[in-house]
C-alpha cells in the first residue's frame, strides 16, 4: 500500500502524480478521495484541491459510466435525415424520442447533414422500436433510417500521458503514439440482468450528469432521505457494479483559449474485412483524443473524439500514414454541437417491474410534440 505524502514532496514529479490520480479517478470514480489516496499515494487534500481546482478548470468533466447490459437495455446506433417539413423542429423530436423512446444521445453531423441517434432500448424491444420510426417515415418525419445493435462499446479511458498538466494543454508525440501497443476490442459480453428500482435509476442519472456530486447533494435535489440514498448507493448500485468505472474526459474550453477549443468529430468505417477491422481498430485505439468506439452489428467501426483545433491536421496526417488504402471505406464528419445532446438513463420509463413500452402511445406522444412545434 502506498503511503500518502504531502504536497511539497511531489514538486518533482507532479505531472507523474496528475497522471496517477487520473487513472485512479477512471477506476472508482472521484468522490472517493480516501481510496485516490491510497492507490496513488497522493495526500487526501492535494487529490481534492487538483480535482476542484485544476482538473475541471482545465475543462475535464468526470461522468459514470453505467453497465446498461445489467439493466436490462441494450445499445443501438440510429442514422436518420429529417423531412425538410420538420427540419426546423428536429430538437422538439428528439426531446420527445428521448422521454417516450429511450433516445438517449443525438447530434448532427456536418457536412453531411444527417443525424446518428442512439438508443438504449429493453431487451426484445428492437423490432417494436423499428416499427415505431417506420410509423415516422410513413408519416414523412424523417427519411433514410437504420438501426443497428452495438455490439461491443468501449469508452477509452483518457491517457494522461500526453497532457500536460502543468502547461495545461495537450502535448502529443505521434511517433510514441504509433509504438503503443494496440488494445483490441473486447467480444461481446452479455450480462445477467440486475434487479434495479427507481432510487437506483434516479442515483446513476445523477452521476451520469456529474460524478462528483456527492450522495448528500443527491439526496436534497431529489427529496429522498439521505440514508435511504445511500443504502440504495451502496446495496445496489455499488454492490452488483452497475457503475463499472468512471469516464475521465477533455471537453475542452471553448470560451477561454483556442489551445483548449476541440472539435468533436466522428469517424465510420464500413465493409471491413476481418484482417482491415483488426488493422483499423489498432491504429485508430491509439489515438489520445479517442472518446468511444462501437462495433455494430452489421460490422461498422464508428468512432468519437474530441481533437484540439491546434492538434487537428497532426491527428489526420497520423490516420492518414497509417490506414492510406482504407480511405474509400471511411466516413469523416464533425458534430455540430448547437445541435447535439446527451440525455441520461431512461429512468423516467421505468415502472416498478420492468421497462414500459408502447409503440402507439410513444407515437403519439412523439406526434403531438411536432404539431406543437409546426404551429409555433
Amino acid at each position: 500500500m502506498a503511503r500518502a505524502r504531502s504536497v511539497e514532496t511531489f514538486k518533482d514529479d507532479s505531472t507523474a502524480l496528475d497522471a496517477r490520480i487520473v487513472s485512479a479517478i477512471g477506476a472508482v470514480g472521484p468522490r472517493n478521495l480516501a481510496l485516490i489516496s491510497r492507490m496513488t499515494g497522493a495526500h487526501e487534500e492535494t487529490i481534492r484541491y487538483k480535482i476542484k481546482n485544476q482538473f475541471t478548470g482545465s475543462g475535464f468533466r468526470f461522468q459514470a459510466e453505467v453497465d446498461y447490459s445489467k439493466l436490462g437495455l441494450s445499445l443501438h446506433w440510429g442514422t436518420l435525415q429529417v423531412s425538410p417539413l420538420y427540419y426546423e423542429s428536429a430538437p422538439g423530436l428528439f426531446r420527445a424520442l428521448n422521454r417516450t423512446g429511450y433516445l438517449i444521445y443525438f447530434s448532427k453531423i456536418l457536412p453531411q447533414g444527417h443525424y446518428v441517434v442512439m438508443f438504449a432500448l429493453p431487451s426484445g424491444k428492437e423490432k417494436e422500436q423499428t416499427r415505431l420510426v417506420q410509423s415516422l417515415v410513413k408519416r414523412k418525419v424523417i427519411t433514410d433510417f437504420r438501426l443497428d445493435r452495438i455490439v461491443v462499446e468501449r469508452h477509452k479511458p483518457m491517457d494522461p500521458t500526453f497532457y500536460n498538466f502543468q502547461s495545461d494543454r495537450w502535448e502529443v508525440d505521434w511517433q510514441k503514439v504509433r509504438d503503443l501497443p494496440s488494445v483490441p476490442l473486447p467480444v461481446e459480453n452479455r450480462k445477467t440482468v440486475q434487479l434495479a428500482d427507481r432510487t437506483d435509476l434516479l442515483i446513476i442519472k445523477e452521476l451520469q450528469k456529474d460524478a462528483l456530486q456527492h450522495m448528500v447533494e443527491i439526496a436534497r435535489k431529489l427529496k429522498i432521505p439521505e440514508k435511504t440514498l445511500e443504502y440504495h448507493y451502496r446495496a445496489h448500485v455499488v454492490k452488483q457494479n452497475l457503475i463499472p468505472k468512471y469516464r475521465v474526459r477533455w471537453m475542452g474550453d471553448i470560451g477561454n483559449t483556442l489551445a483548449h477549443s476541440s472539435v468533436i468529430t466522428r469517424l465510420t468505417f464500413g465493409e471491413l474485412g476481418k484482417s482491415e477491422f483488426r488493422r483499423v481498430q489498432s491504429v485508430v485505439n491509439k489515438i489520445p483524443f479517442l472518446w468511444v468506439e462501437d462495433l455494430l452489428s452489421d460490422g461498422t467501426y464508428a468512432t468519437t473524439f474530441s481533437i484540439p483545433v491546434e492538434d487537428f491536421v497532426e491527428t489526420g496526417s497520423y490516420l492518414n500514414s497509417q490506414l492510406q488504402y482504407i480511405g474509400s471505406k471511411s466516413e469523416f464528419g464533425y458534430i455540430k454541437a448547437a445541435e447535439a445532446s446527451n440525455f441520461t438513463i431512461p429512468y423516467e420509463k421505468f415502472v416498478e417491474g420492468g421497462w414500459k413500452f408502447d409503440g402507439k402511445i410513444m407515437e403519439s406522444e412523439i406526434i403531438r410534440e411536432l404539431s406543437q412545434h409546426i404551429e409555433k
